[in-house]
This record gives structure tokens, sequence and C-alpha cells, in this order.
């Protein structure tokens, strides 16, 4: 739902700098992320609503900036479809973290290792 509607209200942000909302938005995603740490089902939530929205306007902004500043000449060598491979990656390289988690869910409350899963 948070990236849905940071997709959609994302071009409003941009009016402020590409930049800057890119930076403000990293930071707001990080918070996001912090609160979504904690052991409560209504925080975890309203944390990845938080990060979900500044994950939407960040995926916004980041393309609209490489169009704006690479030159055109180099938007065929890879910078163009760049944001859509690195965030694949980014995906794929968390699902083979996620790998590492038990099975069973009595060892699973034992361990702290799905934060660092979730925080990635």
């Amino acid at each position: 739902m948070g990236i849905s509607l940071g997709c959609i209200f994302g071009g409003d942000f941009i009016k402020n700098g590409r930049r800057a909302t890119i930076i403000q938005f990293n930071i707001i995603g990080l918070l996001g992320s912090i609160i979504a740490m904690f052991l409560n089902f209504w925080q975890m939530c309203f944390g990845r609503c938080i990060y979900g929205f500044a994950t939407g306007v960040i995926m916004c902004t980041t393309p609209k900036m490489l169009a704006e500043t690479i030159p055109p000449y180099l938007m065929d060598k890879g910078f163009g479809m760049s944001t859509s491979v690195l965030v694949n990656i980014a995906l794929f390289l968390v699902l083979l973290i996620a790998g590492g988690m038990p099975d069973d869910t009595t060892e699973l409350g034992k361990t702290n290792y799905w934060m660092i899963v979730f925080g990635l």
C-alpha cells in the first residue's frame, strides 16, 4: 500500500528538487525500517508503510533524475535501465540471505536473524 501511494504522490515531491527528494526519502525509508524492527505488529505495519511510501517516491524520482543528468549517448549503454536492474539484484540478494532462516518456528523465535533480513 505504501509503495503505491508513494508512486502516486512522488511527482509532487520532485518539484523540490530531484537530488534533495532522493536524499530526504532515503532518510525517511531508513526511519521506516527502524520503526519496523520493533516487535509490535502495528509498529511493524506502520514502519513498512513508511518505508514503502519512501520507496515509491524514490522509484519515481530516480529515473527522472537519471534521464536529466546522463548524456543521451550513454543512455543506451545501460544507464537507462540501471534503476530496474539494481532493484532486482538487491531483491535477489535479500532472498538469498533469507535462505539462511531456520525452518522450525521454535528456532525462529529464538534467533534475531529475521531482523537482519527484514531490515535489508
